[in-house]
C-alpha cells in the first residue's frame, strides 16, 4: 500500500502522546525516545520531515530558524485533542490514508486474508472478520474492531472541526 499522504513527521518526547494518533490518520511519523534536540533537527532535515515538539528552544536551532526544517510548535498547556486539532488543520486529516500503518512501529501494513490469520487471532475473531491488515515489522494481525469504530468516530470528529465553516 502507497501512503497518500506526502507529509512526514518527527515528534519529538514532549508531545510523544501524539505519535499513535498521527499514524492511525496515516501519516509517517518518526518518534525516537530518547533523542537529543540536534540529532532530532538532523534526522528531520536528513529524512525531509516537519518536527512537531512543544520545546520552543528547539524552534532556535538554525535549521528550523532558517525554514529548510519545517516545525509545529505546540503549546503543551493545551489538552492533547486540540494539540491534534492545530496538526490536522494544518496538514488535513488524512482522506483515504487512516489505518495503513502500525501505530506501534510505523510500519505499513499489508492486507491479509482469513486464511492467513486463522492460526493467529483468537476463534471468534476469525469466524466474524473477513479482511485483516498485518504488520511485518511487529508480526501482528489487525482487524476492525471496536477500538476503530472509536478511533473512526475521532477522525470524523477532527474532519469536521477542521472544516471550513459554511
Amino acid at each position: 500500500m502507497r501512503n497518500p499522504i506526502e507529509t512526514r513527521f518527527i515528534v519529538d518526547t514532549n508531545v510523544g502522546h501524539l505519535v499513535r494518533k498521527l499514524r492511525m490518520l496515516g501519516y509517517d511519523t518518526l518518534f525516537i525516545n530518547p533523542v537529543d534536540d540536534a540529532d532530532l533537527v538532523q534526522t528531520a532535515d536528513r529524512e525531509e520531515r516537519v518536527v512537531i515538539s512543544g520545546d520552543r528552544r528547539l524552534f532556535d536551532r538554525k535549521l528550523i530558524r532558517s525554514g529548510r526544517v519545517k516545525g509545529v510548535l505546540i503549546d503543551t498547556d493545551q489538552d492533547h485533542h486540540t494539540q491534534l486539532q492545530l496538526i490536522v488543520r494544518t496538514f488535513g486529516c488524512g482522506d483515504g490514508g487512516s489505518f495503513i500503518r502500525c501505530l506501534e512501529c510505523n510500519t505499513l501494513f499489508l492486507s491479509k486474508s482469513k486464511e492467513a490469520a486463522r492460526e493467529r487471532v483468537p476463534p471468534y475473531v476469525y469466524e466474524t472478520i473477513a479482511q485483516y491488515a498485518y504488520c511485518p515489522h511487529c508480526d501482528q494481525f489487525f482487524w476492525e474492531g471496536e477500538h476503530v469504530k472509536r478511533m473512526r468516530a475521532l477522525i470524523e470528529k477532527l474532519k469536521n472541526e477542521s472544516a471550513p465553516p459554511a
